[in-house]
């Protein structure tokens, strides 16, 4: 028995650490959706006196409905309110995200900018 439970260790430990917490490219607290990637070239990142401005794009075989809705679901727990449709607001910032299709691949934009 000391051998399964050990074995059972060593597979959760290793699913685990097979697929890292990926995060938007300028948007650090906000985390990719399963089989989406960065597009590390869609960065534009400003920070000036008045607020930061981030546009970052995410792509990959994922469903837009299902893109939308978990962004919809986490969004509020990192402390962004729902103002509109993929408008969301954070203390003086606001953040619109588009969703959109480029052949296969689905989309999502994510723009900041101070309110």
């Amino acid at each position: 028995m000391p051998k399964v439970i050990f074995l059972l260790c060593i597979l959760f430990s290793y699913q685990t650490q097979s697929r890292e917490e990926i995060f938007v490219n300028g948007i650090e607290e906000l985390p990719v959706i399963t089989n989406m990637e960065n597009m590390s070239e869609s960065l534009i990142f400003f920070d000036t006196n008045k607020g930061r401005f981030v546009q970052s794009k995410i792509i990959g075989d994922q469903n837009i409905d299902q893109i939308k809705d978990f962004y919809d679901n986490i969004l509020p727990n990192l402390g962004w309110e729902k103002i509109d449709k993929n408008k969301f607001i954070r203390k003086s910032e606001l953040m619109e995200i588009k969703y959109y299709k480029y052949n296969k691949d689905s989309i999502a934009e994510f723009n900041i900018k101070p309110k």
